[in-house]
């Protein structure tokens, strides 16, 4: 099946060829087509990368797992402890918040085309790693929120009911309040464990590690 991407830069070379009258396309314009479809490629393939756990380098995955073994791990990214810029590591269950639609056949276990899809986070994390900032930042074991944490802002009701494991989507969206529809999804079983890590995590950066 053809991305929405790809469609997109199908139809423009379809334009660009109808623009002359004997329905060929000029050398420019040929040229143009085969570096824009030489990018979307390269874009594809990384996205492939990031999508598929099984294709992610060794010290990307472990950071994502966790922190690092008290005895130690040759292949944990390095860091600096004493930093004052926090980074968190372990966030991994994050990554189970994903549309229900997502495919996962052939494309990875975490392929999601969501603009919220999981991938998103991994490719933050990888390019972390890639600038050498990781190495800069004093890791941060990612934790989920006490119910104190959520009752500062939340209503002791709505917290509940937003860190609940559901039996099927329409539950959950019956049960939060939400439109179902391809913009907003709630993972009737993963989405709550993941709110509840995300928001213990910052909790955890602003207020109990750095300050």
């Amino acid at each position: 099946a053809m991305s929405t991407q790809e469609d997109a830069v199908l139809q423009e070379l379809i334009q660009r060829a109808l623009a002359y009258p004997d329905g060929g396309i000029s050398a420019e314009a040929e040229a143009e087509a085969a570096a824009e479809a030489a990018e979307l490629a390269a874009e594809a393939e990384a996205e492939a990368v990031l999508s598929d756990s099984r294709r992610w380098p060794a010290g990307l995955r472990r950071l994502l797992d966790g922190p690092p073994p008290a005895g130690g791990d040759a292949a944990y990214p390095s860091h600096a402890p004493d930093s004052a810029t926090g980074l968190l590591c372990g966030v991994a269950p994050m990554l189970l918040h994903r549309s229900a639609g997502a495919e996962v056949w052939q494309r990875g276990d975490l392929y999601d085309e969501h603009v919220e899809r999981p991938a998103r986070m991994v490719a933050v994390y990888d390019a972390l790693l890639r600038e050498g900032l990781v190495g800069r930042a004093k890791l941060i074991p990612a934790r989920p929120a006490a119910r104190s944490d959520l009752e500062l802002v939340h209503s002791r009701s709505h917290a509940r009911r937003a860190v609940r494991r559901y039996e099927g989507e329409e539950e959950a969206h019956e049960a939060l309040g939400l439109q179902l529809g391809a913009d907003t999804y709630f993972a009737a079983g993963e989405s709550g464990r993941a709110a509840l890590l995300s928001c213990g995590s910052v909790v955890e950066l602003a207020t109990r590690r750095l300050v």
